[in-house]
């Protein structure tokens, strides 16, 4: 009710919840005459604690010890000892597996919220009916419903976090996506992840899987000399810690897995495929793949390797620029991970300082001029330049500001257009010219260093591709880069894509979405969610290869990234000259 609206509460137990139904039920059942007894709660041979209560529950409410049952009609009495059947494997259930516990959750919490979106989307304001005024009417129908359930999912997902916090980071990637309600609070997720591990708990884990003697003390002085409690950082999946190796002297990060983390992300994957298949059919085959994907998230001997492999592919030409961590295989297990320690901050981090910095300076505040920034790019009022424009800008600024408040404002200005196009040609080179990427480089894998380097962090979603498939992908790309419709949806075919009816002008604007740009020309002014669910309307997609699907996504949230700092990209162009060097090296020719 209106309580509910008011601010965020927590998740009802369930078991008071299950109870809850059973009180309502036995109450309803004596008011007509017929008291409810224990018996059909006790079936079980071996009821769990749970089952008792709820067992103790009906008999008190339905009168005496509930071991006589008043004769009831027969359809009556077995209706009865169905739904008291039912309670009694839910709350056993609830009891023993968490996996279903959180599912049960899930649907208590979003299914009355779906409703009501869907009831004033659908019925009480549809699209594109009424005019201006109903227009108006709807939007503000949304943003009421924003208002009262952003708080609560915001609550949920700190207090579930699993893969619904990586969710929530996943669609924060993108200002169209999400209202600006619920973007204020995702943004932060991607650096403020809920701590679940730490102190004593998190030496512990350590000391145990590194096989130490004094492991149930939680003392890791035999690896490292220093260790310190407090994270570094927080994500969906674990906690690093700064400690100091014994045998080098060196100062390394430690990543240390959640415990039961892995059950709990599986079993949040399989609730939202459930839930996508109805509410967001256009996102079924997106989840496929990443339930796939998140496969290996969870092996950090895996996550090792693949950082082992990136050092080697990109530090012999990018290393003046980027750094990636060393890992120390000898200290790591499949739930820890031991690496170099990058100094530095997140980009989010550094960006945020500098608009504090900046705004200080001309005596705003600083989440005023951060939220200012970000509205004006979002409504139009700042349009998205190139990369080479921003470039040119950001030199002029760093003049006019050494000028203005000394060489100190200078270095407060962040050359977006330089760093964005630094990451868009790394991952272009990684895609095409190695086959193997980082299909996961969202903000808080991105540090700025203190020696003016960027630090990539984070391989647990490290992609192989096959030679013939960046063939496949080079011709593509090549296409896009041409603004050349029929062969962008052949050359999409080739990649592995079936859609329902093969159409070329949806597939032309689906494809340059993903792998290319989100120009007017692209959107023709629909938000993500809505471009999408006309994409699946207008030719519903069959098959969404997951080689392609994970480049795609790379594309699409280096190119988010660069749209929240006013920077925009065309992944094509800037990948062009590895498609054909991809293409000259099999001999084939430059379409």
């Amino acid at each position: 009710g209106s309580s509910l609206c008011s601010r965020p509460h927590p998740l009802p137990p369930l078991g008071a919840m299950l109870a809850s139904v059973v009180r309502r039920r036995c109450l309803a059942t004596s008011a007509s005459g017929h008291a409810i007894g224990a018996r059909f709660v006790l079936r079980s041979a071996r009821p769990s604690a749970a089952g008792r209560r709820l067992a103790a529950t009906a008999a008190r409410l339905g009168g005496g010890d509930g071991a006589a049952i008043v004769e009831a009609p027969a359809k009556r009495r077995w209706a009865l000892k169905g739904v008291g059947g039912i309670t009694v494997l839910v709350a056993t259930a609830v009891a023993i597996d968490e996996g279903f516990r959180r599912c049960l959750q899930f649907w208590l919490l979003i299914l009355p919220i779906y409703a009501h979106y869907f009831y004033v989307d659908k019925i009480r304001y549809p699209a594109n009916q009424g005019g201006p005024s109903g227009a108006q009417a709807r939007e503000a129908a949304f943003e009421v419903l924003h208002a009262r359930y952003s708080p609560i999912i915001e609550w949920a997902t700190r207090y579930m976090r699993g893969f619904y916090l990586k969710a929530a980071q996943i669609m924060s990637m993108r200002d169209d996506f999400l209202p600006e309600t619920y973007l204020k609070w995702t943004r932060r997720l991607q650096n403020e992840a809920p701590v679940v591990l730490q102190g004593i708990d998190a030496r512990r884990f350590v000391a145990k899987e590194l096989g130490l003697s004094s492991a149930g003390d939680g003392d890791v002085a035999e690896v490292f000399i220093e260790w310190e409690d407090e994270p570094l950082g927080s994500a969906s999946i674990g906690q690093v810690f700064r400690a100091r190796l014994r045998s080098t002297g060196e100062q390394v990060a430690v990543k240390v897995q959640s415990p039961g983390i892995e059950d709990l992300f599986r079993a949040d994957i399989r609730t939202l495929k459930f839930f996508t298949a109805f509410a967001l059919p256009w996102a079924v085959q997106n989840m496929n793949a990443i339930e796939k994907m998140f496969s290996s998230e969870f092996d950090y001997t895996l996550e090792q390797r693949n950082m082992e492999a990136i050092r080697e592919t990109l530090l012999p030409k990018w290393g003046g620029r980027i750094r990636v961590p060393k890992p120390f295989p000898e200290f790591s297990t499949p739930r820890v991970l031991c690496m170099e320690l990058l100094e530095g901050e997140k980009l989010v981090d550094g960006v945020r300082r500098r608009f504090r910095a900046m705004a200080e300076r001309e005596g705003r505040d600083p989440e005023t001029y951060e939220e200012d920034h970000l509205r004006a790019l979002r409504e139009g009022r700042v349009k998205a330049r190139s990369a080479w424009v921003v470039r040119w800008q950001a030199s002029l600024w760093r003049v006019w500001r050494r000028l203005r408040w000394g060489s100190g404002a200078a270095g407060e200005v962040l050359d977006f257009g330089e760093i964005t196009e630094t990451l868009l040609a790394i991952h272009g080179e990684q895609v095409l010219r190695h086959g193997i990427f980082n299909a996961d480089p969202h903000p808080g894998n991105i540090l700025l260093l203190k020696d003016g380097k960027l630090g990539l962090i984070d391989f647990g979603q490290v992609m192989h591709l096959s030679p013939d498939f960046r063939v496949c992908l080079a011709r593509l790309f090549l296409a896009l880069a041409r603004r050349d419709v029929a062969a962008v949806a052949r050359h999409e075919r080739e990649c592995g894509m079936r859609t329902r009816y093969q159409r070329e002008d949806v597939r032309y604007r689906v494809c340059s979405f993903w792998m290319d740009r989100d120009t007017e020309e692209i959107m023709q002014g629909l938000n993500l969610q809505d471009f999408m669910a006309w994409a699946e309307f207008e030719d519903p997609v069959l098959e969404y290869p997951e080689d392609l699907y994970l480049v795609c996504r790379c594309s699409v949230m280096i190119r988010s990234l660069a749209l929240a700092f006013g920077v925009r990209l065309s992944t094509a162009q800037h990948w062009r000259p590895y498609a054909e060097e991809v293409l000259r090296q099999h001999g084939l020719p430059l379409e």
